[in-house]
């Protein structure tokens, strides 16, 4: 192989390098305010969960489920969710057990997903073009590299898992929740 060849290589790879490099110098702290038990209460869930668009709710009717709740407005009485039909749910702080704040599951599985069909694209591209078009066909393999590339980079990111923010006086989350960080 030729050195320049080497070198085209060697550049396809630079953004992998970079963007694994910046995922797994992620640090502990960079994540948002860190709870302490002692600190579940409603107006810190009030002021975590204004800025957010999506909570999970866990209410005393039933406490090992989790209900999405969609903030249309988050007050020291009340918590409204809007929902896609139907008026909206308005939850009372004596009736709800537990706020949590949902981690980057969701974002990260969509991104998978994405970069993965583009990946079957462009495979199927080279196979396609590498008896028209033998030039076509390398690029298209370029692109698979990089859709390979960039979804083992995001793979690879620090999940953030999902957080909670306001636990009731006296309750206990079920031990179906034993994913949510404290």
């Amino acid at each position: 192989m030729s050195q320049q060849t080497i070198r085209r290589i060697l550049t396809l790879f630079a953004p992998v390098l970079v963007s694994a490099t910046i995922a797994f110098a992620q640090s502990e702290t960079s994540l948002e305010t860190r709870t302490t038990s002692s600190s579940h209460t409603w107006q810190l869930a009030q002021s975590a969960g204004s800025s957010r668009s999506k909570l999970f709710v866990v209410t005393l009717d039933q406490p090992s489920r989790r209900q999405t709740c969609h903030v249309k407005s988050f007050t020291l009485e009340k918590l409204v969710c809007s929902r896609p039909f139907g008026g909206p749910r308005t939850y009372l702080p004596q009736r709800v057990v537990a706020i949590i704040l949902p981690g980057d599951d969701e974002l990260k599985l969509r991104l998978v997903l994405g970069l993965n069909a583009g990946l079957g694209a462009a495979i199927w591209g080279t196979v396609v073009l590498s008896a028209a078009c033998p030039p076509c066909a390398a690029a298209t393999g370029i692109a698979a590299l990089f859709f390979f590339g960039a979804a083992g980079a995001t793979l690879f990111v620090d999940d953030q898992p999902d957080r909670l923010v306001y636990l009731a006086p006296g309750q206990q989350l079920s031990r179906k929740f034993s994913y949510v960080q404290f």
